[in-house]
């Protein structure tokens, strides 16, 4: 349970500082150097993910933990207390918006290595999905609370309430590392009042959805090809957030209440979407043999909706083309990457760890930076 409440935090948190840092860079600085903002956030992410690793290695989890999520709360205090100061400076800003984006990945990587160390592979795969099952409430629930509030709280104090969840995401973190795997109660309602299903309804979906894979393929071409498709997704969802934002931006006349609470409602709507698509859908199809369905529906809507920004016209059709580009990101954390994890099973153990590591270390932050710079050296000549 503690586990869950991390990442129910942390994530309330993520959103927040991910809401104020897009609505704050693109109402006041515009959308001429966000390419280049998400190319610096990409290496400046991967690098800090690089170095967390090794220092999580040489401290015990729960100081780790502490020190971490205080850390992340005093630098998102600071930029409270330093915006009013630095309202509409560039690098301010950017480093807001940095802020964010590395606070997104330390939360993944202390969701998984809490799972992994707390839990262990001596648990239910229900309880590994249940802890999961925080992120997207987080979102849904601080998004909506964003999208309704905004107007009466600024956008600033937004970031306050960021900061105060992570000085509170420290609670749950005491006596972490003696916990025992959490037990969620089995009396639990199936359904909630919404006709929604429950959590632990939900963890059992998101648990049982497992493909038969269980022949190894030895062959180095099948592991290059993981990261040909991992690459060529990152790549190509870079170009679509970017192509997001700045529609975005254009539509709501680079207001940022306007902005903020836009895209607090987006965040909420998509948390919803990937839970209904990963408790009615993903199972069904990831429990079938084939597992090209499940891949290929995300590269195929994408082409498709980007034909239709590309030769479409108008403002209002533009920002409908590229939100529903967007969107589909709920597919993809429910269905399609949980099918690219699953094609590692077709791998030898002795290489599955290496190819992982790979592929999340390398592969992915190289295909968004070079995106990024593609957009930034591109986007003065081509339209």
């Amino acid at each position: 349970m503690r586990l869950f409440f991390c990442c129910l935090i942390a994530g309330a948190s993520y959103t927040l500082a991910r809401t104020v840092g897009d609505s704050l860079f693109l109402a006041r600085v515009g959308n001429e150097n966000l390419a280049l903002v998400i190319a610096i956030s990409g290496l400046l992410t991967a690098g800090t993910a690089s170095l967390w690793f090794m220092l999580m290695k040489r401290f015990p989890l729960e100081s780790f933990l502490r020190a971490s999520t205080v850390s992340l709360g005093a630098l998102t205090l600071a930029a409270w207390l330093l915006l009013p100061y630095l309202h509409h400076s560039l690098y301010f800003l950017a480093a807001v918006y940095v802020l964010a984006e590395i606070k997104g990945c330390i939360n993944a990587i202390h969701a998984i290595t809490g799972m992994n160390e707390v839990l262990g592979g001596h648990s239910k795969r229900r309880s590994w999905a249940m802890v999961l099952l925080g992120f997207p409430i987080a979102a849904i629930t601080t998004g909506f609370l964003v999208s309704i509030e905004t107007g009466v709280l600024t956008v600033r104090t937004w970031l306050l309430v960021s900061a105060v969840l992570d000085l509170v995401a420290v609670a749950p973190t005491i006596g972490l590392a003696k916990s025992k795997v959490p037990k969620f109660t089995t009396a639990m309602p199936r359904v909630n009042d919404a006709g929604m299903p429950g959590p632990k309804q939900l963890s059992d979906r998101i648990a049982t959805a497992t493909l038969p894979l269980t022949k190894y393929v030895n062959s180095d071409t099948f592991s290059r090809w993981i990261g040909v498709v991992i690459a060529a997704k990152v790549f190509v969802l870079t170009i679509v957030s970017f192509e997001w934002k700045v529609t975005a931006n254009d539509y709501y006349a680079h207001d940022e209440e306007s902005l903020a609470r836009y895209f607090g409602m987006f965040y909420a709507v998509a948390g919803v979407a990937t839970l209904v698509v990963q408790y009615f859908v993903t199972g069904r199809l990831l429990a079938k043999k084939s597992v090209v369905a499940p891949i290929m529906i995300l590269p195929a809507t994408l082409f498709l909706l980007n034909i239709l920004f590309v030769f479409g016209s108008g403002l209002a059709f533009l920002f409908f083309v590229a939100t529903a580009a967007k969107a589909m990101d709920a597919w993809r954390r429910s269905t399609h990457d949980t099918a690219i994890h699953h094609l590692y099973t077709r791998v030898e153990k002795k290489k599955r760890r290496g190819l992982i590591g790979h592929n999340q270390a390398f592969v992915k932050p190289t295909a968004e930076v070079s995106a990024a710079l593609v957009l930034a050296l591109a986007t003065p000549l081509v339209h």
